[in-house]
């Protein structure tokens, strides 16, 4: 059984790390895995998406908590803007770097010199005043909208589930 916990925990934060935003790479380092009522540690690295392994959740603390009677686990985002991340709330976002580390699914006008919420950017090209030439795309999405709600209800979630107790099973 703790394996099969195990198993799931990494392939879900792997893929929970993959689908979600990347600009630094902070947001991928910060998902955690622990026992429902406590706050996981987290990698926190940054410079790239980070890639869960089991050392991040190991054996020996999936045995300890099951062993304390605690089987009811979760795995969180610890990162200060998850809610934003995961478009649980509306919030402004200004990057921190000028590109983001993962490909963006989504480029348009608007961000950074005007807030706005995201997925509200223009998709049609500012006209410079000096030049009257279309300036370049300002804003980058670099996670589909809704991603983490598509991976919670849309079947990803249960997929890892089985994914990891098949490959990881006592």
């Amino acid at each position: 059984m703790a394996k099969g916990i195990q198993g799931f925990a990494v392939k879900s934060m792997n893929s929970l790390a993959q689908a979600g935003p990347a600009w630094t790479g902070e947001f991928s380092a910060s998902w955690g895995f622990a026992p429902a009522g406590m706050t996981p540690s987290t990698p926190g690295s940054t410079g790239e998406i980070h890639r869960y392994t089991k050392n991040d959740v190991t054996l020996r603390d999936v045995t300890a908590y099951l062993k304390d009677g605690r089987d009811r686990f979760v795995i969180v985002n610890t990162s200060e803007h998850a809610a934003l991340a995961t478009d649980q709330e509306e919030g402004y976002f200004f990057p921190s770097t000028p590109l983001p580390i993962k490909p963006p699914v989504e480029e348009g006008w608007g961000r950074p010199d005007t807030p706005h919420l995201r997925f509200q950017m223009r998709s049609s090209p500012k006209i410079s005043k000096a030049t009257g030439e279309d300036e370049e795309p300002t804003s980058m999405i670099t996670a589909e909208k809704y991603w983490y709600q598509k991976y919670t209800k849309g079947g990803e979630l249960q997929n890892d589930l089985n994914i990891g107790f098949k490959a990881f099973s006592d």
